[in-house]
């Protein structure tokens, strides 16, 4: 930006509105320099929009309202502001009821550099609030508004304000019905935003958690981890966690403390032992992470020896993926430093790869992503659409990573070539495909808010009044939205199509958390993963969404779930929410070829028996389906007789599970008593 004169900027400014005290009191400005003499009027301006949270006292309050759309700027950054410090907030609503629409504190480059320059687009008979306050400087300055041509955005949210809010977002369906609820925390007590199918307002209902031993200080996540159909909470904070457990009806909620002493950063539910149940994990800053056990009736028991990781502090935020493509979800650690352990370089993230059967092994430095920088978050999804998860990887004391997966169990460090920025000092990074077209994208707490994928490993960044938050579909339109403290962004639709999809799982956890959903469809194949806890603290949404552009069918869509079953769906209709039931549509593999799979009598009357290469296999699991892939029994002990004379005559589908989750199927047939 050009800097003007002193002589330049007085001749400029030979007529001025004056600033007021109050929103109700402020006058009108036009385009053009204005003084601001001080920072001393009765109304603070809130809420905050700008960075670097509360602390003033007194605000100055303008309004503007253009004739027609801009792209407006408004800006201290000149010389004659040299030494000043100033925060500017802009915002749309009405006196008592403004909603943040923009936004800076130290955007600015001339003098100390906390000057401010926020841009943002306007539109044609709207009034915007403009408000400074004194949280660093009450003394006067001088700013221009500038209206320069509006150019129409890639991209665009609408804000909208919340009555409650929350820094730590959890944005998932806490009643059950797929629609992405909100939940807000305060003083001993939690708020729930539900959504309505036809999209009135959300209804507001807050439980009351009395002598609230941990609020979500640093994190929070989700999961019905005692399967009564209604999810669970935890909380992250900086001594302990608490569980926050729903009721059967999903009504009330209570606070199961644990008395652990655990500076707790990232949290997950996952099934880290693939028992069909929900166990929690958290990473602990001070000292080795730890593992809550599910013990399958409801309870969740303090079990560190469950998921031995290294015994070392400064583990920030783990997540869940199957890298490799084993079937199995593997855990990456980011780090913000080591320890004096052998063995432990300071300052290195980590991969534990799962070993199928309940145990792990930290494979960082062979698959190449053990990043000696200090690491907060990690955005992991298969961002080339080659079918496998790569990694991005937001560090703050280095150069930021993003790691290309390999096929083969390694990664390559692709960073300098994507387009991103390479500034550093960013803690949370979250994913999501913004804009439809069929690529995940990427929010990041830093200079740029967005990056858009070109679909070429680049990125294009955007600015946004927000970098983080829970992100889910919080209009039932497809597009993905984003809530952070009282607001919630609305993404503005564009023409691509889409699909959703909800998982419900049977075998596995209730909410298919460790799932992997394909889609395939013209243009290739894509890859969503279910996680519980996403980027450094938030919750985001269960539901698997996916843009795809233009194209207007999809051939397929598979989920391949935790217990190693999969369903197939055929031909998917577009821009509708599509809900999988574990086991109502198996597809139909081929079985493993080293293993001999013999069933007799078949056809059968009241029983059928079957035989595998002991030596080779254990069954640990059977069903039996109808043709079109629901399951119709489903014994409650596996043996190698199975009593059928509860099915009625016709063809069936025996399906069986061994202990490394390999799938055999074999067409059966019961005959008609008599």
């Amino acid at each position: 930006m050009k800097k003007i004169t002193l002589f330049l900027f007085l001749l400029l400014n030979a007529a001025f509105a004056k600033a007021q005290d109050s929103c109700s009191t402020s006058v009108g400005i036009a385009a053009g320099i204005h003084t601001v003499e001080a920072v001393d009027g009765t109304e603070i301006p809130t809420p905050i929009c700008a960075a670097n949270g509360t602390g003033a006292t007194h605000g100055k309050w303008f309004k503007y309202t253009p004739s027609q759309q801009y792209s407006v700027i408004i800006s201290t950054d000149y010389e004659i502001n040299t030494d000043k410090d100033t925060r500017v907030h802009i915002y749309t609503g009405t006196c008592g009821n403004l909603t943040c629409w923009a936004g800076d504190d130290d955007n600015g480059i001339i003098g100390n550099g906390y000057l401010s320059i926020a841009q943002f687009d306007v539109m044609a008979g709207t009034t915007y609030y403009i408000a400074f306050d004194d949280r660093w400087n009450a003394s006067g300055f001088e700013f221009q508004l500038i209206e320069n041509p509006y150019v129409a955005p890639v991209i665009a949210f609408i804000p909208t304000t919340i009555p409650t809010s929350s820094s730590i977002c959890a944005v998932v369906d806490m009643n059950g019905d797929f629609l992405d609820d909100i939940v807000t925390t305060g003083t001993n007590q939690m708020t729930v935003l539900y959504q309505h199918l036809d999209n009135s307002p959300f209804t507001q209902s807050a439980y009351p958690l009395p002598d609230l031993t941990a609020a979500p200080s640093w994190s929070i996540a989700a999961g019905d981890y005692d399967k009564n159909g209604y999810n669970d909470l935890v909380f992250g904070s900086g001594n302990r966690l608490a569980v926050i457990k729903a009721n059967p009806t999903g009504t009330g909620y209570t606070e199961i403390a644990y008395p652990q002493n655990i500076f707790t950063q990232r949290t997950n539910f996952i099934d880290v032992d693939n028992d069909g149940n929900l166990d929690l994990f958290a990473c602990h800053d001070v000292a080795q992470s730890h593992v809550y056990r599910n013990t399958g009736s409801g309870d969740l028991l303090f079990d560190i020896a469950m998921f031995p990781t290294l015994a070392v502090g400064g583990n920030y935020a783990s997540i869940w993926t199957d890298y490799n493509n084993d079937g199995h979800a593997d855990m990456y650690m980011a780090k913000c430093r080591g320890g004096a352990v052998e063995g432990d370089p300071q300052r290195i993230n980590l991969l534990y790869e799962n070993n199928g059967d309940g145990t792990y092994t930290e494979v960082g430095a062979d698959a190449g992503v053990n990043d000696g920088a200090q690491s907060w978050s990690t955005a992991i999804e298969d961002f080339d659409n080659d079918g496998d998860m790569d990694f991005i990887v937001s560090n703050i004391s280095d150069q930021n990573r993003f790691y290309k997966n390999n096929g083969d169990g390694t990664f390559t460090d692709i960073y300098s070539t994507t387009g991103i920025d390479a500034q550093v000092g960013s803690w949370e990074i979250q994913s999501g495909d913004f804009n439809n077209d069929g690529f995940v994208d990427f929010l990041w707490q830093n200079n740029k808010e967005l990056y858009l994928n070109n679909g070429d490993l680049t990125f294009t960044g955007y600015d946004l009044p927000f970098s983080e938050g829970g992100i889910g579909d919080l209009n039932n339109d497809g597009f993905l939205d984003v809530q952070f403290d009282n607001q919630v962004f609305l993404n503005v639709p564009n023409a691509n199509n889409w699909i959703k999809v909800g998982l419900q799982g049977t075998t596995s956890n209730i909410n298919g958390i460790g799932a992997r959903v394909e889609l395939f469809y013209a243009n290739g194949q894509q890859i969503r993963e279910i996680r519980s806890g996403n980027g450094f603290s938030h919750q985001s949404s269960f539901n698997a969404s996916f843009g795809i552009g233009t194209a207007t069918t999809i051939d397929k869509i598979v989920v391949k779930w935790p217990s190693g079953l999969v369903d197939e769906f055929l031909n998917p209709a577009v821009n509708t929410f599509l809900k999988v039931t574990e086991g109502t549509a198996l597809s139909v593999n081929q079985n493993d070829k080293t293993v001999d799979f013999n069933v007799y009598p078949n056809p059968a009357r009241d029983t059928i028996n079957f035989e595998l290469d002991n030596n080779k296999t254990t069954i640990t699991d059977a069903f039996i389906t109808d043709m079109n892939g629901k399951i119709v029994l489903n014994p409650t002990s596996v043996q190698n007789t199975i009593d059928i004379h509860s099915l009625s005559k016709g063809s069936y589908i025996l399906i069986l599970k061994d202990a490394n989750k390999k799938i055999f199927k074999h067409k059966i047939v019961r005959l008609v008593v008599g």
